[in-house]
């Protein structure tokens, strides 16, 4: 057999089984090189895919060991095709994992959720990186930050509650009874003690935190309905996404978390079709560029939402909006001087919400608050530029005791500059409604005041005040408000395209 050709020892082993063609590729290094293949070939790797560092495997990992010898592996996908069949298969996967170098991408599938919180724990801890490296998990809405530690964190007890706890009437009584609380302080004192003494005497001489428990402890429930994506990231950063069920994912301040290793996570996080709804919370300092990156990993998205002081506004840069049918972004809500940068990430955009932000930023009894309207009126000319012809929704927040709102002081007919009011441009906005920012809320005076400015809207059909924005105004009045409204906007053609939405309260 040592004599024959290789190319006919290559013909041959075509016709050979997996177990086979093991048996071969043991033989000499002769052999090795020509059954290698033809072997790996019968797990569905093929050269290209071996070049290229990603694999694709079903029910067997030895591969694993013998690709990552030839070439490093950079993806590794795990069950995207099959059933893992039982729990055995994730634990010699784990098993596999520990053997080997890191991999910088790993996705395994659990579409019949055979993984507990606990096996998955089980097999994070056995990733190579996991030992050393910070782990971020991110599971529904939430973002999980887990650190090595040598021990787990000292749980205090705290008995009886802090007089903070209490109401006026209860702290004078137990200030009058004080000596039956002072001995309960005084026994929860010692029994504190005696919790730190046992911390101590486990930090020096128990056996070291196992990361399984850490991971537990940090991170809660680790379930996941489709897949689980394991990145090794720069930094000392392990990602970990949970592919759940579509739920809303927050993005806010971690705590302990650097700007770059956010953006980072930002840059490599990937839920596809499970993201539908995004929020970026307050001093989150996102970068604009890295958003709208995210934004288009992300199309299924339909709904986005900036609290003020989400973005760094020195990144904030303007970009041409391009149409693009397979975007499903429908929904915008952002304070007015987020808008123009955000509309090229929402070309299809069927409802844009204007937060309020009052000017300045720090309130106080000597700087009151007042309206941006600059930002404002940029926010409706972007608005009014964007291409297409699909009705749209404009909703807007005001705080009715500042200064400085789009209705007051408008100049007479005569003498008005229609090119300086964006309003007149806006002939898509045929829904608007009106909501407060604040305790106070729209009077009869308040929607008199309104009239002149709403009939700037050329294409308004119908007028809606939030929940609660409207005080009980009676219903007589409220009829006559609503005949005004009709008469100042050629759109609203009855009363019954106004609501009101007046509150019991």
């Amino acid at each position: 057999m040592n004599n024959l050709p290789n190319e006919l020892l290559d013909y041959i082993c075509c016709f050979l089984e997996r177990r086979d063609l093991w048996a071969v590729v043991r033989l000499s290094s002769r052999f090795r090189l020509l059954a290698l293949l033809p072997y790996l070939s019968r797990f569905g790797i093929s050269e290209a895919s071996i070049q290229a560092g990603t694999l694709e495997l079903a029910d067997s990992f030895s591969p694993i060991i013998i690709v990552a010898r030839i070439k490093p592996i950079r993806r590794l996908i795990c069950f995207q095709e099959s059933i893992p069949g039982s729990y055995l298969r994730f634990q010699i996967l784990a098993s596999v994992l520990a053997a080997t170098a890191p991999i910088p991408d790993i996705v395994i599938y659990d579409r019949y959720q055979m993984l507990t919180t606990r096996a998955t724990a089980s097999l994070l801890s056995r990733v190579p990186s996991s030992a050393t490296n910070t782990l971020v998990v991110v599971k529904g809405s939430t973002m999980y930050l887990s650190r090595p530690r040598p021990a787990p964190p000292i749980q205090w007890v705290r008995f009886p509650p802090s007089l903070g706890s209490f109401n006026r009437y209860e702290r004078t009584f137990i200030l009058i009874f004080g000596i039956p609380l002072l001995l309960a302080y005084l026994f929860s004192g010692v029994i504190n003690f005696g919790v730190l003494s046992l911390w101590v005497w486990r930090r020096l001489f128990g056996s070291p935190w196992s990361q399984e428990e850490r991971i537990i402890k940090d991170t809660g429930q680790l379930v996941f309905h489709n897949w689980m994506r394991i990145q090794i990231l720069p930094g000392r950063l392990t990602l970990v996404t949970l592919a759940r069920k579509p739920s809303p994912l927050v993005l806010r301040p971690i705590r302990g978390l650097t700007p770059a290793a956010f953006s980072s996570i930002l840059a490599s996080l990937d839920l596809g079709v499970y993201l539908q709804r995004l929020r970026v919370e307050r001093k989150t300092n996102s970068i604009h560029s890295e958003l709208m990156a995210f934004l288009k990993r992300h199309p299924d998205i339909i709904n986005l939402h900036l609290e003020p002081d989400s973005l760094q506004s020195s990144s904030l840069t303007t970009m041409s909006v391009v149409p693009d049918p397979r975007n499903n972004l429908h929904m915008l809500t952002a304070p007015a001087s987020y808008i123009p940068y955000l509309l090229p990430a929402v070309p299809n955009v069927q409802r844009v919400t204007l937060l309020f932000t009052p000017v300045p930023k720090r309130v106080s009894a000597f700087w009151p608050a007042t309206f941006d309207l600059p930002a404002y009126r940029t926010a409706l000319a972007a608005l009014a530029g964007l291409p297409g012809t699909h009705p749209i929704v404009l909703e807007l927040a005001f705080r009715l005791t500042v200064a400085s709102l789009p209705w007051l002081g408008l100049p007479d007919t005569e003498a008005m500059d229609m090119s300086q009011y964006p309003e007149t441009r806006l002939v898509r906005v045929h829904w608007l409604w009106l909501s407060n920012d604040g305790p106070k809320r729209f009077r009869a005076s308040d929607i008199r005041a309104l009239f002149r400015w709403l009939g700037l809207f050329p294409g308004l059909q119908r007028l809606t005040f939030g929940f609660g924005a409207v005080d009980n105004i009676p219903a007589a009045e409220r009829a006559l408000l609503a005949d005004a409204i009709c008469r100042a906007c050629r759109g609203i053609n009855s009363p019954q395209d106004i609501d009101f939405h007046i509150s019991s309260n």
